[in-house]
């Protein structure tokens, strides 16, 4: 089983965004963090689930179930749905990584039930105004 928590932040005020996420996959725990472009946050966020997606197709660790957390609804429903008005070519890019797992599950948590991911988040963007 294969754990995944993304999460994303933009500060429009300094013009400072960042993506993360947290695997945890047979004992193994990675976090990432990168800065981003600034942009709209809720593609941030549907960037973030791609780039852990690139990662876990990196190492081949795609042969288990992946457990997909997000605090964006708007990137759970649009997996779910299999449509996004503003986002579908990422969406797109998404649902073909999906395809390399033999099954996943997305599920909205709430904020404080992804602090792991938002952590990574909250302090690169801090660093990031220094």
């Amino acid at each position: 089983m294969i754990k995944l928590y993304t999460d994303a932040g933009l500060n429009s005020n300094l013009n400072l965004a960042a993506t993360a996420y947290v695997i945890k996959y047979n004992d193994q725990t990675i976090n990432r963090v990168q800065p981003q472009n600034p942009t709209d946050n809720h593609y941030l966020e549907f960037l973030a689930l791609k780039l852990a997606l690139d990662e876990l197709l990196e190492h081949n660790w795609n042969s288990d179930i992946l457990f997909i957390h997000s605090d964006s609804k708007i990137l759970t429903d649009s997996i779910d749905k299999k449509y996004s008005k503003h986002y579908q070519t990422i969406l797109d890019d998404i649902l073909k990584q999906l395809t390399n797992f033999p099954s996943y599950f997305v599920k909205h948590i709430a904020d404080k039930d992804n602090r792991s991911a938002h952590s990574l988040v909250h302090h690169e963007l801090i660093k990031l105004r220094k």
